[in-house]
């Protein structure tokens, strides 16, 4: 197995870049193949195998391959997150996470609906913030393979337009809540039953923030975050 020379691997970079991908993790594991796939050749076969794997990665399988992984990953993200919340009600944790659902209901009822208001929208910033300090480490990441790439499309990791995506869904939810009177707390401020709606918001919120931010910090040390 040879090493290709700069001159072979500027042109699979460019060959590449025509595909106009913008998944940085997709990039990568095509790039990988197409180098590995050459090294196995002969400099005097580069343009023929080349051509040969121009023939399988096309323009439409390429695109395929990164919508395909979009989906994958949103699943896999959940699916992180999913067993992460489950991991608390086993035991012995569940003795530890029933105790401090106890003690969030205590605390819960005994604080005005204001106050309870207050402590979502925190939560909520929160889960933004967090969500922004990852997406500054994976802009990072991202942008050294871009540059390396010399592609002139925008890239980003799939892993982390996933995860800023639920980010999003969750500020969208809080802002219908609290800043659409018609559709928000306005219509359940003087119901009975507030103080357990609101709960259930809480400890909705509570849960995708811890197991997103827990999620991202797993998937950084192995992806593109």
């Amino acid at each position: 197995m040879r090493k290709l020379t700069e001159q072979e691997l500027d042109q699979v970079k460019k060959t590449i870049a025509t595909k106009e991908l913008t998944s940085a993790e997709i990039l990568l594991e095509i790039y990988d193949h197409y180098v590995s796939h050459l090294e196995s050749f002969e400099s005097s076969e580069f343009e023929e195998q080349l051509y040969e794997l121009e023939q399988k990665f096309k323009y439409s399988y390429c695109h395929a391959l990164q919508a395909k992984f979009v989906k994958a990953s949103k699943k896999e993200i959940f699916n992180l997150q999913w067993s992460i919340f489950k991991s608390y009600f086993t035991w012995p944790r569940i003795a530890i996470t029933l105790a401090s659902v106890v003690i969030l209901i205590f605390l819960w009822g005994n604080i005005d609906s204001q106050t309870q208001s207050k402590a979502i929208i925190l939560l909520t910033l929160i889960c933004i913030l967090s969500s922004f300090g990852f997406y500054i480490n994976s802009f990072r990441k991202v942008r050294r393979i871009k540059r390396f790439m010399k592609s002139s499309k925008a890239i980003e990791s799939t892993y982390m337009s996933s995860i800023m995506l639920q980010g999003m869904m969750m500020q969208s939810l809080i802002h219908i809540l609290i800043f659409m009177p018609d559709l928000g707390f306005a219509k359940i401020t003087e119901s009975g039953y507030f103080g357990m709606i609101s709960l259930g918001i809480f400890f909705i919120y509570f849960s995708l923030t811890f197991t997103l931010i827990k999620a991202c910090r797993i998937k950084s040390k192995t992806a593109l975050i």
